[in-house]
């Protein structure tokens, strides 16, 4: 067995920065001395492979709860939502007593493979990115998930089933695509801790 040396890692409850020495790497875990905290860190890793990904085939999508026949599949990465033709996401034009209270570019919806959990994970912000200035543009009547509006520069997860409101108006209902467990399983990757991967 090779030398330990010591190492600094961050505690996987606190994260606050906890010494690893040699007696804890042969044990296979080390205990947080941080007050009100006391948890067992395991110095082995779990995590999903993301070639997982490649096999998926869909990512998600939004469901227009007015008329549940519209459906807009999304994509890994950033989602531009809105109905200008240069969205990820192009929707039709809405109107709402002689209204559209849609932006042309009006959020983005980002889609990630979270490692740690095996779930993709949807990020949404209002406002995108102008394609012609490169400009970052809010929309013009907001965009909330429930009942909760996002504040300018603010992202939150949105959750399975969760309704995202755009313009006070138009409502989409997100549904997340889950990975099937078998599937996942056979994507589990299990490493033991690295010191030379540590702070």
């Amino acid at each position: 067995m090779a030398t330990f040396k010591n190492a600094i890692i961050n505690c996987q409850k606190c994260g606050k920065l906890i010494i690893v020495k040699s007696r804890d790497f042969e044990k296979g875990t080390i205990q947080c001395a941080h007050q009100n905290c006391g948890y067992v860190n395991k110095l082995t890793l779990e995590f999903y492979d993301d070639r997982i990904l490649q096999g998926l085939p869909l990512f998600g999508q939004l469901v227009y709860v007015e008329n549940p026949s519209l459906s807009y599949p999304l994509q890994m990465g950033v989602n531009t939502i809105g109905h200008s033709s240069s969205c990820t996401v192009h929707t039709e034009r809405f109107i709402h007593d002689g209204k559209c209270y849609l932006s042309r570019r009006h959020c983005t919806i980002e889609v990630f493979f979270d490692q740690w959990t095996g779930l993709l994970r949807y990020i949404l912000q209002d406002g995108a990115l102008e394609t012609e200035s490169g400009q970052f543009k809010y929309s013009l009547n907001g965009t909330s998930i429930g009942s909760y509006f996002l504040k300018n520069g603010e992202k939150l997860d949105v959750p399975n089933k969760g309704l995202i409101n755009l313009g006070g108006r138009d409502i989409f209902r997100l549904e997340v695509y889950e990975i099937p467990t078998a599937m996942l399983q056979s994507y589990k990757v299990s490493k033991l801790f690295d010191p030379d991967e540590t702070q």
